[in-house]
């Protein structure tokens, strides 16, 4: 590609990565001069002495404390214009048991392939079978940058992507960035001694070590990192598997239990060599009957439900919502958190729950919305939508969306 070519490509892939985090500080700075900005960013592809040095850090608390390191527009430009080729080329190479961070083969698909799988080794609910469930311990925090780095340039030689060699060098400078040396802590630091175990922290590992899970990149080069150890087990061994991220579980029938059983150390030995472990503490092996914990369900037979632990943070977050006093302002927040979670519901059919949920809404939040019976979720009354609070406060004209 000539260079008129590569900057009108670069100038694509920024619309495309802004598309979604248009409102946040970063891309709103980003925008504000975006044309210098991206000359520059284009330049230094060119000189090749782009550098992603604009790093952040917070802590979450739910489901469980964990620490999220990201970076700012100009690394986010980086991922998305690796990611763009590698995602597409990577269908090819993982498995089909493999689900993170694929079109179309998100956390439902992943609890629809365990439920399948379950239906083969018992078969249909006939036989015995087994469960067994696996936790990779520190998964993210454990990833080797040059390992990850490995991973991505082989999906990029499969690609039929034009510029190979500016591409992986590209990926070993968004892999290699080092975020721990210079980011900035959006969370006080006494929460990390509080709530991250050292192990569990990029800030307190080596350099060449652990995955910022707030990146595009690493969380694609991630569902690389162990896809040859499930290729083995399901393609090698014949083990029904289903992996999604760190969480790898095998539906085996009763006669192949301690044949399965007996790959656990093999399967141990190849994650170490990757600097991967499994987790001693969370190792599950019941009979089918006993249902399963799998990605916020349990998952039994002839049935499935949305666990105890995430209708209770449904029923907190509506709690957490009633206490607000400038409804109006916090609009946005409460239509997709009510969505969200009725969104889980209603894949799990826990209609019964979605009406305990709608009566727990406060009498003064359906001055702003309304109930949608058909799917099931809440909407903006006419004249609350977005666009027509944001033509209220800035006398804009911008049109309703039609239902």
């Amino acid at each position: 590609m000539d260079r008129r070519t590569r900057f009108a490509h670069l100038t694509d892939v920024y619309f495309d990565t802004r598309r979604n985090k248009r409102y946040g500080r970063d891309s709103m700075v980003y925008e504000m001069s975006w044309t210098a900005n991206l000359v520059r960013d284009f330049r230094d592809r060119e000189d090749r002495t782009l550098r992603i040095l604009h790093n952040y850090a917070f802590l979450v608390s739910v489901p469980k404390w964990r620490e999220i390191m990201a970076t700012e527009f100009k690394g986010r430009l980086a991922d998305h214009e690796i990611c763009e080729v590698v995602i597409p080329a990577a269908n090819a190479v993982l498995s089909p048991y493999s689900y993170n961070n694929r079109k179309g083969m998100g956390a439902q698909a992943a609890i629809n392939r365990l439920i399948e799988n379950i239906l083969i080794a018992s078969d249909r609910y006939t036989s015995p079978a087994r469960i067994i469930k696996l936790d990779l311990k520190g998964y993210f925090p454990s990833a080797r940058w040059d390992y990850a780095e490995e991973c991505l340039s082989r999906v990029i030689d499969i690609s039929g992507y034009e510029d190979k060699d500016y591409l992986k060098w590209l990926t070993m400078v968004a892999v290699h960035c080092n975020p721990a040396a210079h980011c900035e802590l959006r969370t006080p630091r006494y929460l990390w001694k509080e709530h991250i175990a050292p192990d569990k922290s990029l800030l307190a590992k080596p350099e060449g070590e652990g995955a910022a899970i707030g990146r595009l990149i690493w969380q694609t080069a991630m569902g690389l990192y162990v896809n040859d150890e499930i290729r083995w087990l399901t393609e090698e061994c014949g083990i029904l598997t289903v992996c999604f991220v760190d969480d790898i579980v095998m539906a085996v029938p009763e006669h192949l239990h301690g044949y399965a059983l007996g790959l656990i150390p093999e399967l141990r030995r190849r994650l170490a060599e990757k600097g991967v472990r499994l987790n001693e503490k969370k190792f599950y092996d019941q009979p089918f009957g006993h249902g399963v914990e799998f990605l916020g369900s349990h998952v039994k037979p002839f049935r499935i439900h949305l666990n105890d632990s995430s209708y209770g943070r449904a029923l907190s977050r509506v709690h957490e919502l009633n206490r607000v006093v400038a409804k109006e302002e916090h609009l946005d927040d409460f239509v997709a958190s009510i969505n969200s979670y009725t969104g889980l519901m209603k894949n799990r059919n826990e209609y019964r729950r979605i009406g305990e949920l709608r009566e727990k809404v406060d009498p003064s939040w359906w001055e702003f919305v309304e109930w949608d019976d058909r799917r099931q979720c809440v909407r903006c009354r006419p004249g609350f939508t977005r666009n027509e609070r944001l033509n209220r406060k800035y006398h804009l004209n911008l049109k309703r969306k039609p239902l």
